[in-house]
């Protein structure tokens, strides 16, 4: 009769709703990390646009520029990954032939030749005016 009856919570309880917790908060923070990484990746397809002087600008090979005057070099440069994801090398080629295209057209130029290979998101262009 004088019997007291206690109530205590279960650890096992406070364990499973802890990491029940855990669990979901892991899968916010990953599916909000997927979201901002997809966000960047749509969106940083194309950073860099093109000006419209840059537009009259010409990808050419170094045997159309013999007889045009060299104004110099520019060294395009992006970003050839983003969070570990790697961008194709198309995607990254056109980055930089606009890149080098801009940079051409600011300089008076109307040509550009690709003096390198790309290597890592750079790549070296000769800039020439070709037309009189």
């Amino acid at each position: 009769m004088g019997e007291t009856i206690t109530c205590r919570k279960s650890n096992v309880l406070d364990k499973y709703m802890t990491s029940s917790q855990e669990r979901k908060m892991h899968q916010i923070k990953q599916f909000f990390l997927i979201f901002m990484v997809g966000g960047f990746l749509l969106a940083g397809c194309s950073f860099n646009e093109p000006t419209e002087a840059s537009k009259q600008v010409m990808l050419v090979k170094d045997y159309n520029v013999t007889t045009c005057q060299k104004l110099g070099d520019t060294i395009a440069r992006v970003k050839d990954s983003l969070g570990g994801v790697k961008f194709s090398e198309e995607e990254v080629q056109e980055e930089l032939i606009v890149i080098a295209k801009n940079d051409a057209a600011e300089m008076g130029g109307d040509s550009i030749v690709a003096v390198s290979d790309v290597k890592g998101g750079v790549q070296k262009f000769a800039i020439y005016r070709c037309k009189k």
